[in-house]
């Protein structure tokens, strides 16, 4: 890949393109990394971000956060401000990945454990977890059951025995968004929404098999891991 020549630095962790390497550009992009990082980024993530600040509206910098990797219009990781009397909402900066999340499964299990059978496991989890555009997902659920688990979030689940309250006690506000209403929802949305439900979704959207290789914080690991650390 190739990081502009014109990108400039600003600290150790701060990167800055200008307004002249893009006609349409209205503010300087950023971007947060440590020069491995920065060298590491796909060229997706200079070209989005660049193309973000050309948005009508925006203030201060195009942003891009040490995530960085080719997104929907935005990179993912990517930040804008616009000024609400003239500035835009762009579906590409909240729509399509605006519910990604991130989840930990710890197995117990350790490296010596996994790694002689790295390659049949990743072939199983290809095989066992739901995903990618299209009737993939793991539930079938009519609409009302949709708006409802719209509504309700993780609870729903829990509900039907696909979650536990530890499980909700893990998760940002419980799994659910007390303001959200399904009527708010277009039935376009619904429909393209429907067949994803219980899926690990489509585009950028991965599973890893990580093993814990130091334990930074101690305190945090426990919250985390119980007994992880």
């Amino acid at each position: 890949m190739s990081v502009p020549k014109d990108i400039r630095r600003i600290s150790d962790t701060v990167w800055e393109i200008p307004v002249s390497h893009k006609a349409g550009m209205l503010v300087p992009a950023r971007v947060f990394a440590s020069e491995k990082l920065l060298s590491e980024f796909d060229d997706g993530v200079f070209e989005q971000i660049t193309n973000v600040a050309t948005l009508p509206g925006i203030v201060g910098h195009a942003c891009c956060m040490p995530d960085g990797h080719w997104g929907y219009g935005f990179p993912i990781g990517g930040l804008a401000a616009m000024d609400p009397e003239c500035g835009v909402i762009s579906p590409g900066g909240i729509g399509f990945d605006i519910n990604c999340g991130v989840r930990l499964v710890r197995t117990g299990l350790g490296l010596e454990d996994v790694h002689p059978r790295l390659e049949p496991l990743m072939h199983q989890l290809m095989r066992s977890v739901p995903q990618g555009s299209g009737p993939h997902g793991a539930l079938r659920l009519h609409e009302g059951e949709l708006e409802r688990l719209a509504e309700e979030g993780a609870a729903f689940l829990a509900r039907r025995g696909l979650a536990t309250q530890e499980d909700l006690s893990r998760t940002e506000e419980g799994g659910v968004m007390p303001a959200a209403q399904a009527a708010a929802v277009s039935r376009r949305a619904f429909e393209r929404g429907r067949t994803q439900v219980g899926s690990l979704g489509s585009g950028n959207h991965f599973l890893e098999v990580q093993v814990v290789d130091e334990v930074v914080d101690e305190v945090a690991g426990l919250a985390a891991g119980r007994g992880l650390a």
